[in-house]
């Protein structure tokens, strides 16, 4: 018999929403409540709050729940989460919680938790933010998935560890790490317009991509947004994320971005990436400088060599030709990179001379197609 003071929970609920909440866990904290994960009854609303945090991130979820009085306590999120985990499937779980241990049960199943204080817990504040707008959740995927290979992992620049999003005509998601940039235009939705410039983390993309789902699958299909200069916050049907921004200025990305290159070559996107990846089995852990000789009407031909391991060489059939050959290096693991996440059947390659940025763009008359520029590198 359950006792009358027990949260009474799904599993089917409980563990996908510990799954997502436990993201945003700091696992290697010297702080140890930020190990564990809130949880807060509503038991008028019938509902249980659980919450993730490492100080720059905060994850919520809510999902129903049987209760008779509100409380709220902190559990260890990755024991929690194990546990029920293993509890089977259809289970009904019942939680306890007391002073310090909370008992968790489902059917012969009986765990014993340690509970630190939720006056412990530390929880963020959104503060003032200044707008709000609404975007499908699949556009939202597109725009992160597209980008965010051109992260940067550099420290010191730190102003680069992050997705550079800004309204103008459209609303701009743009990364770089010096070597490569991407950058992909959506609509501007309503609410979006004189938002502030803002860096979303590294961290925070991935989260928002937890939260997303794969395909956008988030039920209802759109990502409500809310930001300020200092912190955004993301909802979905699954839960809310609210983070902190990079404070820094981003820097001028559109000075990098070739217009005048005259030479414009079109290639099929995924012919071009098995070739890449093919050369790339004789890549050292050194260097994967690849070169490519474009011959106006005619191939692509892709060489690399590495003196330790031998050397390889691939071609792919150019589409259509404008202007001069043209060989030019490029670090081949940039490179696939792009090609996993420009998703277009063409790309139109524009380049100028050997040592000039090269424009990638998908074969299409989109105005808010994506843009890829890839450094040139020796070879």
């Amino acid at each position: 018999m359950k006792k009358p003071d027990a949260i009474i929970l799904a599993r089917e609920a409980l563990l996908p929403a510990l799954g997502l909440v436990s993201k945003a866990v700091e696992r290697r904290s010297t702080i140890p409540v930020l190990a564990n994960v809130l949880l807060a009854v509503d038991a008028a609303a019938g509902t249980l709050t659980i919450t993730g945090s490492d100080l720059d991130c905060e994850m919520r979820a809510t999902l129903s729940c049987q209760a008779g009085k509100d409380e709220a306590f902190t559990l260890p999120s990755a024991i929690l989460h194990d546990a029920v985990r293993k509890m089977p499937e259809g289970a009904e779980i019942a939680l306890l919680a007391e002073k310090d241990f909370a008992t968790l049960s489902a059917g012969r199943s009986r765990f014993r938790i340690q509970v630190l204080p939720a006056t412990d817990f530390p929880t963020m504040d959104a503060g003032s933010l200044s707008h709000s707008f609404e975007l499908d959740a699949g556009l939202v995927e597109r725009m992160l998935d597209t980008v965010s290979f051109a992260i940067s992992s550099e420290e010191t620049r730190y102003y680069l560890n992050g997705i550079y999003w800004h309204a103008g005509e459209a609303l701009n998601a743009v990364a770089t790490d010096g070597h490569r940039l991407a950058k992909f235009a959506a609509p501007l939705p309503d609410g979006a317009a004189g938002m502030p410039a803002i860096i979303i983390p590294r961290r925070t993309v991935g989260l928002i991509r937890q939260l997303i789902g794969d395909k956008g699958a988030v039920k209802g299909g759109a990502v409500k947004i809310s930001l300020s200069d200092l912190k955004i916050r993301v909802e979905t049907s699954q839960g809310t994320l609210l983070s902190k921004l990079i404070d820094g200025s981003y820097p001028d990305y559109q000075r990098v971005i070739p217009a005048g290159n005259a030479n414009h070559f079109t290639v099929e996107r995924e012919a071009l990436s098995k070739a890449v990846d093919r050369v790339a089995t004789v890549f050292s852990a050194r260097g994967s400088a690849v070169k490519f000789a474009f011959a106006a009407g005619a191939s692509l031909t892709l060489t690399t060599n590495n003196p330790d391991a031998g050397s390889a060489n691939d071609e792919v059939t150019i589409e259509h030709g404008e202007g001069n050959s043209v060989e030019i290096g490029f670090n081949g693991r940039y490179c696939l990179d792009l090609l996993n996440a420009a998703e277009s059947e063409r790309l139109v390659f524009s380049l100028g001379d050997p040592g000039s940025p090269t424009l990638i763009q998908p074969e299409t008359d989109d105005e808010l197609k994506p843009l890829f520029v890839l450094m040139p590198m020796r070879v």
